[in-house]
C-alpha cells in the first residue's frame, strides 16, 4: 500500500519538474516552499530532475515486491532482503533529503516530507521481515 503513495508523490513532483505543471500546491506557512525545494541543486544531482527517478525507483521496488508471490505463496527469503535493502536505500535517501531541506535550504517541500515519511515507515515494517528472512537464508544463531 505504501508503495501506490510513493508513487503517486513522485509522479506529482515529476509534473512540476518536467514542467507539465507550473507550481506545486503548499500550505499557506512560509517555511513551506515546494516549487523551490523541487528546483533546487539537490533536486537534480543526477542531472536530471529526482522525482522521475524517484517514481521509476518505486516502480521497480512494487516490481520487487511482487517478484516470488506473497509469503503464503513460498516466497522465497532472498525476495524479501532485495525488497528490505531496496526500501532501506529509499529510507536513507528520504532521511538525507530531509536533511538537506531543514539545514541546508530552510524551505520544506510538503510532497517530499511525504515521502520520506513514508520511506522510514516502510522500512520499519519491512525490517522483521527481512530479519526472518535473513535467518531462513543463513540459519539462526
Amino acid at each position: 500500500m505504501f508503495i501506490s503513495y510513493w508513487v503517486v508523490d513522485f509522479s506529482i513532483i515529476s509534473l512540476y519538474q518536467t514542467g507539465v505543471i507550473k507550481s506545486l500546491p503548499d500550505l499557506p506557512f512560509p517555511i513551506f516552499d515546494s516549487n523551490k525545494v523541487n528546483a533546487s541543486e539537490s533536486a537534480y544531482q543526477f542531472g536530471v530532475p529526482d522525482g522521475p527517478i524517484s517514481a521509476t525507483v518505486y516502480g521497480l521496488t512494487m516490481a520487487l515486491a511482487a517478484a516470488g508471490g506473497g509469503e503464503n505463496a513460498s516466497r522465497k527469503p532472498i525476495f524479501d532482503v532485495l525488497l528490505g535493502g531496496a526500501i532501506a536505500g529509499n529510507a536513507a535517501g528520504g532521511v538525507y533529503y530531509l536533511y538537506d531541506m531543514i539545514f541546508k535550504q530552510k524551505k520544506i517541500c510538503l510532497y517530499c516530507v511525504t515521502g520520506a515519511a513514508i520511506n522510514i515507515a516502510s522500512a520499519i515494517i519491512i525490517f522483521p521481515t527481512v530479519l526472518k528472512s535473513l535467518k531462513k537464508l543463513f540459519g539462526s544463531s
